[in-house]
């Protein structure tokens, strides 16, 4: 019998082997000195709840936008979708595995044939 393969399993061996060659590690050290506890004051917090009583934001209206954003620019957008990614993942501290792992991906599509030099970039890019 032939063994079935598990494409999606392939697919992230083959993005963790490349991520491994592409993005060296960061120290344990540097990442505990970068890791400060947050301070927030109750008139930020006290902001942040009127301003989400404006509009209330959900996976089903965020769903739908992409939808809308979708049947508005047809084929150009996968490439809109993939930067959507990225800059959503700008505001983060700090990266998991699973968070590396769909950046590159991001950037695998976004950029095709030339995407070992679009993550070694953005990579270089954000660790300077």
């Amino acid at each position: 019998m032939s063994k079935k393969k598990n494409t999606l399993k392939d697919l992230d061996e083959f993005l963790k082997q490349q991520a491994a060659t592409l993005v060296s590690p960061s120290r344990l050290s540097d990442q505990v000195d970068q890791a400060a506890p947050v301070q927030t004051s109750e008139s930020s917090i006290e902001q942040k709840q009127d301003d989400s009583s404006q509009k209330t934001i959900s996976s089903k209206s965020i769903i739908n936008d992409l939808k809308q954003l979708a049947a508005i620019k047809g084929e150009s957008f996968k490439d809109e979708f993939c930067s959507i990614i990225l800059a959503v993942m700008e505001g983060q501290q700090e990266y998991s595995p699973e968070d590396k792992m769909l950046i590159n991906t991001a950037l695998y599509l976004q950029h095709g044939s030339n995407w070992k030099e679009a993550i070694r970039s953005y990579w270089k890019n954000k660790n300077s």
